[in-house]
């Protein structure tokens, strides 16, 4: 057999070469395909582009309607302006633009109040209180409103949406908040619908641990005891004794109530009844100077009180709560009547009574 060299053995397969197309570079191919295909690829991205515009669409509608429930500080009670003027039983009434109010009320919180992303699962506001301060007729009257009240109240999710209203105790309004503002807001809106949407001014919040710094504001409330719900526990306690509280025995008497009877905060009501207006009475005997420096000594419970309350309003307050009159016939109450829950007491308004005092209080007859 005949040995080939290796250039031949080369150049044989060299030569056997030339018989196949030699295959075109990666990129030609390419671009060969997208000419070929070049329509249904133009379709394709059209159709992608169309789809992710509409996916874009619908994530900023769902985005800005999130946004929208998001509860924000200023319309969390805005009920509107239907409330300025009204026709019952045939008469005509106004608003009366001479009347200024404060919303308080105490948080069943033990010490700081603190707002946090999260809402819901707060404190439940224990006490609640209107003060209306009428320039028209010269008096403050205080309307206490049960937190068994059962009314129209906001509640939001985890994240602080909006969702809508429901008939619950009326106390669970600051609950369902931030423990912040939005509570706050949320309680005004809930006072406030309960009242026939009458735009509330201003709040004024505290936690249990305010209630020493509140009595030093008055130099020490001097009560007279309206019930023995506390008798066995401080013998000074007792219905009809004239006392002068202190930090000892001023918190037990403003939020104690025995949770295994029926309807006892009836005497909790009672005994706050008898503070507030013992209280109002000291600080109308103050000077006005005497009043203007008590805005410092509020800096000492900071941590444990929320308000909407500015330095000049409050000196604006003090000089409104001096000129105008108050008195015990002057802490007025919610009509209706005390029944039992499914889970807790419930407190139900009667309806055309509360309508009369919502006119007695708010508006004038044209």
């Amino acid at each position: 057999m005949e040995r080939r060299n290796v250039s031949e053995s080369t150049g044989g397969r060299q030569s056997h070469s030339h018989h196949h197309r030699r295959k075109k570079p990666l990129y030609r191919r390419i671009r060969h395909w997208i000419l070929k295909h070049k329509r249904q690829i133009a379709a394709t991205a059209a159709v992608c582009v169309v789809a992710a515009g509409g996916i874009g669409l619908l994530i900023r509608q769902q985005l800005q309607k999130q946004e929208s429930m998001q509860i924000t500080a200023g319309n969390s009670h805005d009920v509107g302006n239907s409330y300025r003027e009204l026709t019952y039983k045939g008469k005509k009434y106004r608003y009366n633009p001479l009347v200024r109010t404060i919303l308080y009320a105490g948080i069943d919180e033990e010490d700081v109040l603190t707002e946090s992303k999260q809402y819901g699962n707060k404190g439940r506001a224990d006490s609640i209180a209107l003060v209306v301060m009428d320039k028209q007729k010269q008096k403050i009257t205080i309307l206490p409103i049960n937190r068994d009240t059962m009314t129209q109240v906001r509640r939001y999710s985890l994240n602080g949406n909006d969702n809508g209203l429901y008939t619950t105790h009326i106390g669970y309004a600051y609950a369902y908040g931030n423990g912040g503002k939005v509570s706050c807001e949320n309680l005004m809106e809930a006072v406030s619908l309960l009242l026939g949407g009458i735009t509330i001014g201003d709040y004024v919040v505290t936690s249990q641990a305010s209630m020493p710094y509140i009595n030093d504001l008055a130099d020490g409330v001097t009560v007279t005891v309206p019930n023995n719900d506390l008798a066995e526990q401080y013998s000074e306690l007792y219905q009809g004794n004239q006392v002068t509280l202190t930090d000892n025995n001023v918190t037990p008497y403003l939020q104690y109530r025995d949770t295994e009877d029926a309807f006892s905060n009836e005497g909790r009501m009672e005994r706050q009844k008898s503070f507030i207006t013992a209280f109002v009475n000291q600080l109308k005997q103050m000077s006005t100077g005497t009043l203007d420096d008590k805005w410092d000594e509020l800096g000492d419970m900071e941590d444990y009180l929320q308000t909407s309350i500015t330095r000049n309003k409050y000196l604006d307050l003090v000089t409104l709560i001096k000129n105008l009159d108050f008195s015990e016939e002057n802490y007025d109450s919610i009509p209706g009547k005390d029944q039992e829950g499914e889970l807790h007491d419930e407190f139900i308004p009667d309806e055309e009574e509360l309508q009369e005092k919502i006119i007695e209080l708010f508006y004038e007859e044209v």
